[in-house]
């Protein structure tokens, strides 16, 4: 599936309904056009999710671009607000005590 949809769905559509209704149009496109199955919307957003706390973790490390104006705790907290997001969906070893002031 394209990325630039996921981050549509994950980022800038204000709810799961919306970003699940988009998917599924966008599911029943490739499967008529093309043959394709890619499945439900949930396991796709985890991964992306997954790919934004590396990227983030990354970045606090100094090991990738980070904008100037973010501090590393700014980036540690983003960091916690993505790991809550993967405790949401059911993914409870992903949870920290440390969340509690960020969930």
């Amino acid at each position: 599936p394209r990325f630039e949809l996921l981050l549509i769905c994950r980022k800038v559509l204000a709810n799961h309904a919306q970003a699940t209704e988009l998917w599924n149009m966008y599911q029943t496109n490739l499967q008529d056009e093309f043959g394709l199955d890619i499945g439900s919307l949930e396991p796709w957003l985890q991964l992306e999710t997954v790919h934004s706390i590396f990227t983030l973790t990354l970045q606090a490390l100094n090991l990738g671009g980070r904008s100037p104006w973010e501090s590393k705790p700014d980036l540690w907290q983003k960091v916690q607000r993505e790991l809550s997001r993967l405790v949401h969906r059911g993914w409870s070893f992903c949870y920290l005590p440390e969340m509690e002031d960020v969930i």
